[in-house]
């Protein structure tokens, strides 16, 4: 199968529409500096046990047209993002077609099969973390699987019910892309959630300072070629802490906390043309080196396309929380 598609040998031949321009610039859907938040802390409602009266979310966005863009498809490897500078990085890995995962409908868990199918994928995606980034041992606590519905940036946070949906569904139902820019967590409530999944020895390990603790997000398409709706992030060596406001998710039986960014000048973007499956990209969303560090985690979110062929394909995606351990 091939790693890209590429028209540009046909397009004088068959008289076919040549392909869009990259854009360097993105649109894209930032938390508003409101004053109010000097007094209240953004929050989303997503119980469904609260009165009629109650307003489900204070978050105002902003929606930034002119993004500085840079494509990291057209730069050499030496000087693509890095995960230890810039906090995320693309790694190239053949697609595990033998795992049995090949789109967004195989991610389910009602069936045996889908469950081993699932398995195998997060062994190999474990297995995978610890070769690339030389993880002594990674834990993987979370995962998501998108399909995307090819909307457009909103000015205020869609917030669907959840009643009668446990986690397991939650994991599995094909959830549209985001497109606010975030962070998977914020400092203290990722700690929260290390504290609750590692055992007692791997809790030593992080209290020693012999390891170094980390949390990612791996994320690769379940499609050929992205055509809509490509995943953006933003380089943490350009996020100051003051950039990020923490935002809390109230379920019906806990608060999450993500982080939302502000717009300020000097942000710089990133992000993949013709994203294929076999490029995987890890993302940093906590660090034991700067653990009450907002700005150690990378905001990212999806991109509107200026342009694309009236036939694309909606993005479909997985993406996986693991904790990692790093010998110091």
């Amino acid at each position: 199968m091939p790693s890209r598609v590429d028209n540009s040998n046909n397009n004088d031949n068959n008289g076919s529409t040549p392909p869009a321009p990259k854009p360097t610039t993105a649109r894209l859907s930032h938390l508003l500096d409101d004053p109010i938040y000097q007094k209240e802390i953004p929050y989303e409602i997503w119980a469904d046990d609260v009165g009629g009266d109650v307003e489900r979310t204070n978050v105002r966005l902003n929606i930034v047209p002119d993004c500085p863009l840079t494509d990291a498809r057209s730069l050499n490897e030496d000087d693509r993002p890095k995960l230890e500078t810039c906090g995320f990085q693309w790694f190239r890995q053949d697609f595990p077609y033998e795992t049995g995962l090949r789109g967004a409908d195989d991610v389910r868990t009602d069936t045996q099969e889908h469950r081993d199918t699932l398995d195998r994928y997060l062994t190999t995606m474990s297995d995978f973390l610890c070769e690339k980034i030389g993880c002594e041992k990674v834990v993987c606590w979370d995962w998501r699987v998108r399909r995307s519905k090819m909307t457009v940036p909103r000015t205020r946070p869609n917030i669907y019910s959840l009643e009668n949906v446990d986690a397991s569904d939650l994991r599995a139902t094909k959830i549209n892309s985001s497109h606010i820019i975030h962070a998977d967590g914020s400092p203290e409530w990722i700690q929260k959630v290390i504290s609750k999944v590692i055992t007692q020895e791997e809790l030593e390990w992080a209290n020693q300072g012999n390891y170094r603790t980390r949390v990612f997000t791996v994320w690769r398409p379940l499609v050929d070629v992205v055509q809509t709706d490509p995943l953006v992030c933003c380089d943490v060596r350009t996020v100051e802490d003051t950039d990020l406001d923490i935002v809390q998710k109230v379920m019906d039986d806990t608060v999450e906390e993500s982080m939302y960014l502000k717009r300020r000048e000097g942000h710089q973007w990133y992000w993949m043309s013709d994203q294929t499956r076999d490029d995987v990209i890890v993302m940093t969303v906590w660090d034991s080196r700067r653990p009450f560090s907002r700005s150690s985690a990378v905001p990212h979110c999806a991109m509107v396309l200026p342009e694309h062929a009236p036939d694309a394909k909606p993005r479909e995606s997985i993406e996986l929380r693991f904790i990692a351990w790093n010998a110091e």
